[in-house]
């Protein structure tokens, strides 16, 4: 291409930038990404484990494994400073501020690059090509999908993610520093970044690969000429290496990594010895260790029994197995991941490698346009941006070796190693041709795992789009040249406009979902209700609403799946039983309250906990058990698990004491008890006798197997639930599978009262509530029941309504 005339107003830019232009553009960058970040970021808790981060980030409780002590630190500290907004606000705020920083590290390394591409250092080319490219090169990458989601709700991935894009930045700024005693410290603060992020998140460790391939790469391509400091840099490589695999070690709490990982750097640090690198190699393991003790957060917390203590990490066994994760199956990368690992596990198939495969290339196409419902217009952008990071990466390498093999390392690494290691089941929403039983596939989607990969693809694609926008600045007439060649670089914005719709939790009804489902759910039992959920997204919610924002402490909560654990049996037994706060309540429970239960929720001793903990139990014969003021039978044949064990003895200690329920979204594992249910709302009440099914306020036992109470629904339906703006709407977007499921657990009571309605001959109720239930789950068969319904009044015809 020949040279355009030199403009004298476009300087060529091949010097290093000073101080200040660098600090100029990052903060240009952040204030952009943040901004984007707070328009969409979530006002209140969001589902999943975002209820239980901003519960213990509260209270300074430990989360689940593995604990996560520097984030609760962090968060709490954050919020505690941040006077303003809602405690679920201000640590959703730091998170979008991490993320934002991180995309202003991103920009750095991404200026870095494209001012060493020949065509954007020749004369001219515009000096601001190179900024603004870098800039929207780093914001392609920000508001990939996944990573956009991760950064506007509370979650430990985008603190991960600023570690990694900082790690980036710095090796570059190591560098620029070679031969220098600060070279030396930039590297420590690496290996204390590394350290740090064990106590947040793993994944930031990932990036461990892409600096030593870095650090080696430079030394290879750009040879320090003096042959001792060649040896002394290549030692420093080792001593990085072998504490990054330790750390690594540590971080998994794995035995034969941390052995392994201390045999390479002590043999580092003996190379390092005869280089007269002692004392760096001496530092950088203090440096790395210190970093890690944020776990002793854990230590000393959990014997301060906090109300959210996972795992109890009270001792050194026990914090060794959360920092090992033991409270999960093991799963090896070998292995077939839809049956349990050990012996009879017949290895990973090409079939499940296949899906893994496709399952992560669907996630990449989401990175582009996950807003746009037809996937047949994502198809257009998801491949405009494949073929644009090919253009990157190929435009990277030329320019900066070093630059592009970390990228590559990394890439691989955050990707399909990854996926590699983590050996996923068939994802939530792909092959059930192959295994159609829902519980041989992940419980939800897992693209955040990859995040990382799809963010370096983005800042490749946007590197892309900086080349094309040079073409075209040197293809058209000089007038035009800024507006075309910055309609180009506006195509880097595309992940913004076409995931804003779906990537967005600002809106409703998204916006307060969970807190709404948390809410009604607490609300939905007595004062001192023992509440029995599911897991994760019927109980982490509702810690945030006890926890954070004082709402029906007094109910205790049952989680289902915690309940397999000893450490959760204990910790139900031995936490005091809290009082009701009327204020704290809605109108419908206040002053209703008794006295405070001043007994156990169940009696079991440590013993007895112990020995149901971790297994089944078969039932060989009839078994007569007393349920309070219940004579029960266990069939003779059933499987007892532990939590089954669990419930049956909460039963026992409070049936007719205090109220026991089930959450409608706990499933339908109600022990034989389901004649003694009666359902109220999103309960499902178990009655200390056998409730009259001819009783006038009860609808039949038909409608859904478990009989109704007409006025407590209804008055909890029309005067207490909160619905999270989702019956202001009359043709809502779908929205992600387990909002969706939130949706229908709050709409199914609704639809109860329809039936219900229906069956009297009430018309127009049943209409009323057809037409709520709609706005709530719009599905096709509650659309055809609604419009049966309004036809029935206009003809007098008698159609059903379709049971749920």
């Amino acid at each position: 291409m020949t040279p355009l005339p030199q403009d004298p107003s476009l300087a060529l830019r091949t010097s290093h930038p000073t101080a200040a232009e660098r600090w100029r553009f990052a903060l240009a960058l952040f204030a952009v990404a943040l901004a984007i970040l707070v328009a969409t970021l979530a006002p209140s808790v969001t589902l999943w484990d975002a209820g239980e981060f901003l519960a213990a980030s509260k209270i300074l409780g430990v989360p689940h494994p593995p604990g996560t002590p520097l984030w609760v630190m962090l968060a709490h500290t954050w919020a505690t400073l941040l006077h303003f907004g809602s405690w679920a606000w201000r640590v959703n705020m730091l998170t979008a501020v991490a993320s934002a920083a991180g995309t202003a590290c991103f920009g750095l390394v991404a200026w870095e690059t494209l001012r060493r591409v020949p065509a954007l250092a020749e004369a001219g080319a515009p000096r601001w090509l190179v900024q603004v490219g870098a800039g929207g090169a780093a914001l392609a990458g920000a508001f990939t999908f996944t990573n956009w989601q991760n950064s506007n709700e509370t979650e430990v991935y985008a603190i991960a993610m600023f570690v990694i894009a900082l790690v980036c930045w710095l090796l570059h700024r190591w560098r620029e520093l070679r031969g220098t005693e600060r070279a030396d410290r930039v590297l420590l603060v690496i290996l204390y970044l590394a350290g740090l992020s064990i106590g947040n998140h793993l994944l930031a460790l990932l990036v461990g690969p892409a600096v030593v391939a870095f650090l080696t790469l430079v030394s290879r391509e750009s040879p320090l000429k003096d042959p001792v400091e060649r040896s002394q840099e290549h030692a420093t490589t080792a001593v990085v290496a072998g504490t990054w695999f330790l750390l690594i070690g540590l971080g998994l709490g794995s035995t034969w990594l941390i052995v392994i990982g201390a045999i390479g750097f002590v043999v580092a640090a003996l190379w390092a010895a005869t280089h007269r690198r002692t004392s760096f190699a001496s530092v950088a393991l203090v440096v790395a260790v210190i970093g890690i003790t944020s776990y002793f957060f854990l230590y000393i917390r959990a014997g301060q029994h906090p109300m959210i203590n996972e795992a109890q990490p009270d001792n050194w066994q026990s914090l060794l197995d959360v920092i090992r994760r033991k409270q999960y199956p093991p799963r090896g990368p070998l292995d077939d991941p839809t049956i349990p690992h050990g012996q009879g596990n017949p290895g990973r198939s090409l079939t499940i490698i296949g899906l893994q495969l496709v399952n992560y290339f669907q996630y990449f196409f989401w990175q582009w346009g996950m807003g746009i419902v037809d996937w047949k217009r994502i198809v257009p952008f998801a491949s405009l941006y494949t073929l644009l990071g090919v253009v990157g990466t190929v435009a990277h390498r030329r320019a900066d070796r070093s630059g592009w093999g970390m990228f590559v390392v990394l890439f691989l690494t955050t990707g399909l190693g990854l996926m590699a290691y983590m050996n996923f089941k068939p994802g939530f929403s792909l092959g059930y041709a192959q295994y159609p039983d829902f519980s041989l596939h992940e419980v939800r989607e897992r693209d955040y795992f990859f995040v990382v990969s799809y963010v370096i693809w983005g800042i490749w694609a946007g590197m892309g789009l900086v080349l094309l926008a040079r073409k075209a600045y040197a293809s058209v007439a000089a007038g035009i040249r800024p507006l075309v060649a910055g309609a180009v670089l506006a195509l880097c914005l595309i992940p913004v406009a076409t995931n804003w719709a779906e990537a967005g939790r600002a809106r409703p009804p998204v916006a307060q979902l969970a807190h709404d489902f948390a809410y009604d759910l607490l609300n939905s039992v007595p004062p001192y209700g023992i509440l029995i959920t599911y897991g994760d997204n019927d109980t982490f919610p509702l810690w945030y609403a006890q926890e954070v924002e004082g709402i029906r402490p007094d109910v205790t909560i049952v989680c289902l799946a915690l309940a397999q654990t000893d450490w959760y049996l204990r910790q139900l037994r031995d936490n005091p039983n809290r009082a009701f706060v009327d204020s704290a309540s809605a109108p419908h429970w206040r002053g209703k309250a008794g006295a405070r239960p001043d007994w156990p929720v169940h009696s079991m001793t440590d013993a007895e906990i112990a020995g149901i903990a971790g297994v089944l139990h078969p039932v060989n014969q009839n078994t007569p058990v007393q349920l309070g003021p219940i004579a029960h039978v266990i069939p003779a044949g059933a499987v007892l698990a532990p939590n089954d064990i669990g419930v049956l003895r909460i039963i026992q200690q409070n049936l007719g004491r205090r109220p026991i329920a089930w959450a409608v979204s706990a499933g339908r594992n109600f022990l034989g008890l389901d004649q003694y249910l009666v359902q109220q709302g999103l309960a499902l009440a178990l009655q200390p006798t056998l409730p009259d099914s001819t009783d006038q306020r009860f609808a039949p036992r038909s409608l859904n197997g478990v009989l109704l109470d007409l006025p407590t629904t209804t008055r909890l339906v029309d005067s207490v639930y909160l619905r999270a703006g989702l019956d202001a709407v009359d043709d809502r977007p779908e929205m992600e599978s387990a909002a969706e499921g939130v949706a229908g657990n709050i709409s199914q009571p609704i639809i109860l009262l329809a039936v219900a309605a229906d069956a009297r001959g009430d018309i127009a109720t049943a209409v009323r509530y057809l037409e709520l239930a709609v706005r709530m789950r719009p599905d096709a068969q509650l659309k055809a029941a609604l419009q049966q319904e309004r036809q029935r009044m206009l003809t007098g015809a008698v159609p059903a309504i379709p049971r749920p």
